[in-house]
């Protein structure tokens, strides 16, 4: 009980960003190097960082080596299907709906399902594991999974961006 407090607030964080990631998949968008250049630098930071941590647990290893494999190809299915629109204020593009809608869907079951088990087990007295987010670095699921985000982004981010020029 007393980490609901961290718990919900990434909950409404990640809800949050579920939503303005959820907003901008549907219809035409602009290509913005800026942004798709930040974005890859933040998601290849958060990349590297969790692999680091990979390090330290094997098996987790393993979950990013499938997940950032899973993440290429459906960045490479996605990257077959978008479309393109030159326009007279620039450049914009299309995703495909449904490997968006997949990716997302598989973020928030995990989480949902993290954050479920973890509200049912309660923090053990004097375990540090208790951590919420240690939890987080525990679980081969998850981490798979963020991988997969990370590995579809970089990859079409950085098509997005050759595209454009």
């Amino acid at each position: 009980m007393q980490h609901m407090g961290p718990t919900l607030g990434i909950a409404l964080l990640v809800g949050f960003m579920i939503y303005r990631r959820t907003k901008r998949t549907i219809g035409l968008q602009k290509i913005v190097p800026s942004r798709l250049i930040f974005r890859i630098i933040l998601f290849g930071v958060l990349g590297c960082m969790f692999l680091y941590l990979g390090v330290l647990h094997p098996i987790n290893l393993v979950a990013d080596g499938i997940g950032l494999i899973c993440g290429l190809v459906l960045g490479h299915y996605a990257i077959k299907h978008t479309q393109f629109e030159r326009q007279s204020d620039g450049m914009y593009y299309r995703t495909h709906l449904w490997v968006n809608i997949a990716v997302l869907a598989l973020l928030v079951g995990r989480i949902a399902y993290r954050l479920l088990v973890m509200s049912s087990q309660g923090p053990v007295p004097g375990d540090p594991s208790a951590n919420p987010m240690q939890l987080y670095g525990k679980d081969p699921w998850t981490i798979g999974i963020f991988f997969v985000l990370v590995s579809y982004y970089i990859r079409f981010f950085v098509f997005l961006l050759s595209k454009g020029k």
